[in-house]
């Protein structure tokens, strides 16, 4: 696809763009172009293309809302990589080089083309020796060879760029089809729901019905069987029983016994058509077959000169003709004489097991502009939430029952910020009374680690290169009576250290420079990845025993372990803790395989567990089933505040949950 150079230049210098920078109408200038034309008395801009009036605050305030154009930087960086290897010159000696690699004298001897003795050079390509005279026609040859190879080269060059834009058609078909295919299965839900719904009416319907004539019947056989009690008890009771009415009463008992039976064989009938429910194993048929498939022939790709191929397997599509049946046949709700039939499914499977644990209830929710990475609950009165490179929101906090209000939002490193992604990324956010204390690490090895220290409101205050081994990607803040420092952890050395917690700038250098070993870890094969503090407790996750050891933070020695087999979770991974203040856990358990895509949605099991003092073992208090769960924090009243992604897009929620 070939790009029209006119977009690709600036409308003030008519070149190249270089640097190049949006308003806020969306039209991009260079840099420095931009920036010239901003009129620091009036600190107002004219956009030369929609002539729209921008004012500003000041000239840095100017500058801040300059967006950096990705997009149109990436279309000039490929214009300029075509012309670079279409003025790619062919040559592939020159006659400089040619007397450089002869000797000096010329060499006498004979020439490798005509086979003659003379004065010869040596041709710095194949290192033959050639006299003047055919050194011109060895050149040409040379030359042809070069040029000809560099034109396989563009061929192959060519080719690349042809798959990359099928690669590129096939991620689109692919997003394209899973929504369908979405879309599909909430339609398909609907409808279940509606025919579920439908029946269930009907046979309430039904029940009422025969409900009605089964009172009916039994009101009437009362009645009689109370009218006949009461006359023959007065006839017992009498002093001079009359034989006649004794006669008279045997018959009367007669016909009702023969009209007991008659009613009851009327009962059995109607019991027939009375419904009963017969709970069973769930038919999968009802929701049909889902599968995906792919009908373009360009994803099979020949993937290199071999002609060898990657083949995507065919798989059958979405079968319409499995579609929910409403008929009465169909149904799981049965009209049968038998009586009530439960069959129950195996209480000890995982669903069934994950099912009993009761689900948290959802309180508010709020919009995060990305996906809240990071979340924080300072001293309940602010709440933070922050992507993974650097956009943070505030919102003023009061409690769990209470929706936050909207604070400020920033950016710790707009130096950095290209649009929604940063050349530097944030490996842990703290909060404290002092500052936003967060741990970065650079995209590339030229900006390094660091610790930086900003205030609540986002001014940076120090950066302090990292050059220590700790390898862990938490720093944790911890303020309390018991605590008062920065908690780390050396997943080399096996340790665990903490800092002096800095309340000034001053102190910030020389408490990062120095650190205490609090405890060394039992276990040296252990991958400690996550850390979690309360007013009491250290907890520390290792991967790969899956187990959370808690330490005393007072005597800094081991307390108490938790163990993931407690919890039928599957194959899924325990990945994050959390510690409520009554020393109870908060753990999130993630898909077993994952992948590098940040789009992917993965499935997350987050679940409330205490230890029971009797029987010593962890017990499931409630639990949290989403996808895409990244930060939490814990407030007072052990609220559970989570940061989700949104489907289909890298926007956030932020959830409330008690």
């Amino acid at each position: 696809m070939s790009i029209s150079r006119n977009i690709l230049l600036c409308t003030f210098c008519q070149s190249l763009f270089s640097d190049a920078r949006q308003l806020r109408c969306g039209h991009s200038f260079c840099y420095r172009c931009i920036v010239s034309q901003f009129d620091k008395t009036s600190n107002k801009i004219v956009c030369s293309r929609c002539k729209r009036i921008h004012h500003y605050e000041s000239f840095s305030h100017f500058e801040m809302s300059l967006i950096v154009d990705a997009f149109v930087m990436s279309l000039v960086t490929e214009h300029r990589r075509k012309t670079t290897i279409q003025s790619t010159p062919l040559l592939a000696f020159t006659l400089g080089q040619i007397l450089e690699r002869s000797p000096t004298p010329f060499l006498i001897a004979k020439c490798a083309e005509c086979s003659l003795r003379k004065e010869l050079v040596v041709c710095p390509e194949c290192e033959q020796v050639i006299c003047f005279e055919c050194i011109s026609q060895h050149q040409l040859i040379v030359n042809n060879n070069v040029q000809e190879n560099w034109l396989k080269c563009q061929d192959t060059w060519h080719l690349i760029c042809e798959k990359s834009m099928l690669f590129d058609e096939q991620q689109f078909d692919l997003k394209s089809y899973t929504h369908a295919l979405q879309s599909r299965i909430e339609e398909r839900s609907h409808f279940l729901l509606q025919t579920v719904t439908k029946w269930q009416k009907i046979y309430e319907n039904k029940i009422d019905q025969q409900s009605e004539i089964h009172n009916n019947i039994c009101q009437e056989i009362t009645a009689h069987y109370q009218s006949i009690d009461q006359h023959i008890q007065i006839f017992l009771n009498s002093k001079d029983p009359d034989p006649i009415k004794a006669e008279h009463f045997y018959q009367e008992i007669t016909e009702f016994k023969s009209k007991l039976r008659q009613k009851l064989k009327e009962l059995n009938g109607y019991s027939n058509k009375f419904p009963t429910y017969s709970l069973s194993n769930f038919d999968y048929s009802l929701l049909g077959t889902i599968s995906m498939e792919t009908t373009h022939e360009h994803l099979k790709l020949s993937i290199d000169d071999d002609n060898s191929e990657v083949n995507i397997a065919d798989e059958p599509e979405i079968d319409d003709d499995q579609s929910t049946d409403s008929d009465e046949s169909q149904q799981t709700i049965q009209e049968t004489s038998n009586t009530q039939e439960i069959i129950e499914s195996d209480t000890t499977s995982q669903s069934k097991t994950l099912e009993s644990i009761p689900n948290k209830k959802l309180l508010w929710s709020l919009h995060f502009k990305f996906v809240p990475q990071y979340i924080s609950l300072y001293r309940q009165s602010i709440l933070f939430a922050s992507d993974r490179w650097g956009f943070v929101s505030t919102w003023t906090y009061t409690n769990a029952r209470t929706k936050p209000t909207p604070k400020k939002s920033f950016v710790l490193f707009p130096q950095f910020r290209i649009g929604a992604w940063s050349r530097v990324y944030v490996e842990s956010f703290s909060v404290y009374k002092s500052y936003i204390c967060v741990f970065v690490k650079g995209s590339d090895e030229s900006l390094g680690n660091f610790i930086a220290f900003f205030t609540h409101t986002g001014q940076l205050q120090m950066k302090v290169e990292y050059d220590h081994r700790y390898t862990l990607r938490q720093l944790i803040c911890d303020e309390s009576s018991k605590g008062n420092c920065i908690w780390a952890v050396d997943r080399g050395m096996h340790c665990i250290y903490k800092h002096d917690l800095p309340r000034i700038n001053k102190e910030i250098k020389s408490s990062l420079s120095t650190h205490k070993i609090a405890a060394h870890l039992n276990d040296r094969s252990c991958d400690v990845i996550r850390m979690a503090v309360n007013q009491n407790i250290l907890a520390l996750l290792d991967s790969r025993t899956q187990i959370v050891t808690l330490y005393d933070k007072t005597t800094e020695k081991e307390i108490g372990i938790y163990s993931a087999e407690y919890l039928p979770t599957g194959e899924n991974k325990l990945w994050r803790v959390e510690i409520f203040p009554d020393n109870s856990l908060l753990l999130r358990f993630d898909d077993n395989e994952r992948t590098g895509d940040r789009s992917q949605v993965i499935h997350h099991i987050v679940v409330h567990v205490k230890k029971n003092e009797a029987s010593k073992k962890y017990e499931a208090k409630s639990q949290i089933r989403a996808t895409n769960v990244y930060g939490f924090a814990i407030g007072s009243e052990s609220e559970v505040i989570a940061g989700l992604r949104k489907p289909n897009c890298f926007e956030g929620l932020i959830n409330c949950y008690v």
